[in-house]
C-alpha cells in the first residue's frame, strides 16, 4: 500500500496527516486499517511536515512501513504517486493507493477489494462503489506500474486510472467516501466513526489553562458562554454543549493576529473541528442572507453583545467602535457596520421566530455576572 502524507493541506489550514481520528493520527490510523487487512510492505510518500512524520513512525521502527520523500510535493499529489510506486517491490500483484486523509475505509473494505482483484485475475482496477460514488483506495494491478511510473501527471491519478479495465465492487461502507480537505469534512469523517468532535467543558478549561490564556479572556468567554446558552435554551433544538465550548474558546488566540483563524487551528490540532468551525467564523459571517440560526450565529451574536462584563445593545456596541476608527478609513467602517448589522440580522431573526429581543437579552445581564 501506498499512503499519500506529502501534501500542503491549504483547503484545511493545517497539517491532515498528523490530525488527531480518535486517539492516534489520521496516517497511523491508515496504517492500522491496513495491517487489519493483512498488507504487508506499507510505503508512507512524505514532504510537507516530513520531520514531524518521521518522529512519528521513528517511535515504532516497524520493518512493515517504509519512509519515501518527494521532494517534489509542491508539484502536486501525482509526484507523491509517483515517489510511492518506485518503492513498491516488484514481486507484487498490486497496490492499494490511499490519501492518507481518506482514514474512515474499513479494513473489511480493503479485504473485500483484494478477494474480488483476485477472482478477476489482477488486471484490472478494483474500486469500491457505494450508490454510484466511487472511493478510496483503488486497488491498481502491479502490471500497470510501468505505466504509471513513465505517466507524464496530466490530469492526476484520475487521468492515468481512466483508459484501464476497472470493476467496481458495491460495499455498505461510507467510510470510503470520506475525506478531510476541511473542517466540516473532517467534522464529518469523526462523526461517522463515533469521535467527539468538539471538547466538553471541562476539557475546554483545561485547553484555556494549558495555553496559559488571561482570566479577562476567559471570563469574556464564560459570559458570552451564559448569555448564548440563555438564548438557546428559549430556542431548543440546538448542541449546548459544543455552544458553551465554542463559546468558551473562541478567543483563545485573541493576543495573535487573525485570532479567529489561529483559534481555529489550535482547535483542529486539537481534533476538536466542529468548535473550530464556529470559532473561525466568530468575526465575520459570510455576507449571505441568514436562513437559520444555529450555535455559530448565537456565538456570533453572544460575541458581539458581551463587552468588559456586560450585555450592550448592538447599536452602542457599533458607535463605540466606530469612534476608535478614522473617519477616513471606509473599508474598516463597512466592516465594521457589515458585522454588526449581521448580528442585529440574527436579533431580528430571533424576535421574529422565537419572540426573544433585546428586553428578554438584557434582562438577563446580572445572571452572567
Amino acid at each position: 500500500m501506498i499512503i499519500l502524507a506529502a501534501g500542503l493541506s491549504q483547503r484545511m489550514g493545517v497539517f491532515k496527516p498528523l490530525l488527531p481520528v480518535g486517539a492516534i493520527p489520521a496516517v497511523l490510523r491508515c496504517v492500522s486499517i491496513a495491517k487489519s487487512a493483512g498488507v504487508g510492505d506499507i510505503i508512507i510518500v512524505t514532504g510537507n511536515n516530513s520531520r514531524e512524520l518521521e518522529d512519528v513512525f521513528s517511535r515504532d521502527n516497524d520493518p512493515q512501513i517504509h519512509l519515501v520523500h518527494n521532494d517534489g510535493f509542491r508539484d502536486g499529489m501525482f509526484s507523491s504517486v509517483h515517489a510511492g510506486a518506485r518503492e513498491l517491490p516488484r514481486d507484487i500483484d498490486g497496490f492499494f493507493l490511499l490519501p492518507s486523509d481518506c482514514c474512515a475505509v474499513s479494513s473489511d473494505t480493503l479485504l473485500t477489494l483484494t478477494g474480488e482483484f483476485d477472482k478477476t485475475g489482477k488486471t484490472s482496477v478494483t474500486r469500491p462503489k457505494l450508490n454510484g460514488q466511487r472511493g478510496h483506495p483503488p486497488l491498481i494491478p502491479a502490471l500497470y506500474l510501468d505505466d504509471l511510473l513513465s505517466h507524464n501527471g496530466e490530469d492526476g491519478l484520475k487521468g492515468f486510472l481512466r483508459p484501464l479495465p476497472t470493476l467496481e465492487i458495491e460495499i455498505n461502507d461510507p467510510g470510503f467516501l470520506l475525506d478531510m480537505d476541511s473542517p466540516e469534512d473532517y467534522t464529518n469523517l469523526l462523526t461517522h466513526l463515533g469521535f467527539p468532535e468538539y471538547p466538553d467543558r471541562a476539557q475546554s478549561l483545561a485547553l484555556l489553562a494549558e495555553l496559559n490564556t488571561p482570566p479577562d479572556i476567559i471570563a469574556h468567554g464564560e459570559d458570552v458562554a451564559k448569555t448564548a446558552i440563555k438564548i438557546a435554551s428559549a430556542m431548543g433544538n440546538l448542541d449546548v454543549a459544543l455552544l458553551e465550548s465554542a463559546c468558551l474558546l473562541h478567543d483563545i488566540k485573541r493576543m495573535e493576529p487573525l485570532h479567529e483563524i489561529a483559534g481555529m487551528k489550535l482547535l483542529l490540532q486539537k481534533g476538536y473541528p466542529k468548535a473550530a468551525i464556529l470559532v473561525r467564523d466568530h468575526m465575520d459571517l459570510p455576507n449571505e442572507p441568514i436562513i437559520e440560526i444555529t450555535e455559530r450565529e448565537l456565538l456570533y451574536l453572544a460575541d458581539k453583545l458581551c463587552r468588559r462584563g456586560k450585555l450592550v445593545r448592538l447599536e452602542d456596541t457599533l458607535q463605540k467602535i466606530l469612534l476608535q476608527i478614522p473617519a477616513d478609513d471606509t473599508e474598516a467602517v463597512e466592516r465594521v457596520k457589515r458585522r454588526i448589522g449581521k448580528a442585529q440580522e440574527i436579533l431580528d431573526i430571533l424576535g421574529s421566530r422565537y419572540g426573544i429581543g433585546y428586553k428578554d437579552i438584557l434582562e438577563r445581564e446580572e445572571e452572567i455576572k
